[in-house]
């Protein structure tokens, strides 16, 4: 039976191949690349499982370049408790933040990602057109790539994220079954990078 870590990974292979379709459907659309950073602005949680990867990238980390993100996580985690506490739940999906409720992530270090290989799901999937089934009346897309109201020609686009929405579904039913301990508040990337032992899993 696969692992928990290996379904995760095959998540995140399944999300990487359909930003990589999206990319060769609509070409010059999405400009998505190293230095926009607008995303990376935006307030979101993870889960557990992503947790748990970051936690353990972070150990192979540099010790100057873990110091400085876990230095970053410290300052990130009361901006973020202020900004949760002025604007309540601050749905990410498929918007870019607004101009008062932007805040970098701690991992974004010169206009990059150090956590690149293991970033979250959330992460993974800006930039392209989205779909999910529990808004089935709704596409969203970025606003750098896409106009307001822009239609998608792509026949394949709900078949493919609706799959990808039940992998995501199925990993975390599977992570209950075995035993993975859900922690008691909403995570972010600065918890896993402060946290020495990932607040989770099976691996």
């Amino acid at each position: 039976m696969s692992t928990i870590g290996d379904q995760y990974r095959e998540l995140n292979s399944a999300v990487d191949e359909e930003f990589r379709r999206n990319r060769r459907l609509h070409g010059g659309k999405i400009h998505c690349a190293r230095g926009c950073t607008a995303c990376c602005h935006q307030v979101f949680s993870i889960t557990e499982v992503e947790a748990a990867s970051i936690s353990r990238l972070a150990k192979t980390l540099s010790p100057q370049m873990r110091q400085t993100l876990q230095a970053n996580a410290s300052a990130y985690r009361p901006l973020r408790e202020e900004l949760l506490k002025q604007h309540g739940y601050i749905r990410a999906w498929g918007h870019l933040p607004k101009p008062d409720m932007r805040l970098a992530c701690p991992a974004l270090i010169d206009g990059a990602c150090a956590i690149y290989d293991e970033r979250p799901v959330t992460c993974r999937k800006v930039g392209i057109p989205l779909y999910h089934p529990e808004q089935p009346d709704r596409i969203f897309a970025c606003e750098l790539n896409f106009s307001p109201g822009e239609s998608y020609e792509d026949p394949k686009l709900v078949t493919i994220q609706s799959g990808i929405a039940e992998q995501w579904t199925r990993l975390q039913s599977e992570f209950d079954a075995q035993g993975g301990r859900r922690a008691d508040e909403p995570l972010s990337v600065a918890d896993a990078l402060l946290d020495d032992e990932p607040r989770t899993s099976p691996g």
